[in-house]
C-alpha cells in the first residue's frame, strides 16, 4: 500500500469570507483565513507582513491564531502584503500574498442654519 507523498506544506492565504477587498475601511475589524495542505502535518504556523512575522499583541489589535489572523479597527498603517507560513518536516512553505487595502473614512457634515 502506498503512503500519501511528504511535501512542504503548501498554502493558500485570502481574505474572510464576508469581507471584499474594495470595502474595507479604517476602523473596521479585518481577518485573513490560512488554508493548509500537509503531510506530515505542520508544526508550526506563522504570519507575516511586508515580510516581517507578526506576533500577537492584543494592546494593537493583533490576533493570531494557527490559521487565521485578526486586524481589530485597522488604520492606513496597516496597508500592505500579509502571508502566512508553515513548517513541516520538509520545510517551510508561504502563501500568496494578499495586499490589504484601507481606505480613509470620509466625514461630511451637513449645515443646518437657522
Amino acid at each position: 500500500m502506498n503512503s500519501p507523498p511528504t511535501d512542504v506544506p503548501q498554502l493558500n492565504l485570502r481574505l474572510g469570507s464576508k469581507l471584499r477587498h474594495s470595502n474595507i475601511m479604517e476602523e473596521m475589524d479585518v481577518y485573513f483565513e490560512c488554508n493548509i495542505r500537509a503531510n506530515p502535518w505542520v508544526s508550526e504556523t506563522g504570519w507575516r507582513f511586508e515580510g516581517y512575522d507578526l506576533h500577537n499583541n492584543l494592546s494593537a489589535g493583533v490576533l493570531i491564531t494557527n490559521q487565521s489572523l485578526v486586524l481589530q479597527k485597522v488604520s492606513r498603517s496597516h496597508r500592505g502584503r500579509y502571508s502566512c507560513t508553515a513548517t513541516n518536516s520538509e520545510g517551510q512553505g508561504e502563501s500568496n500574498h494578499v495586499y490589504l487595502r484601507v481606505q480613509c473614512i470620509t466625514y461630511s457634515f451637513v449645515r443646518k442654519t437657522l
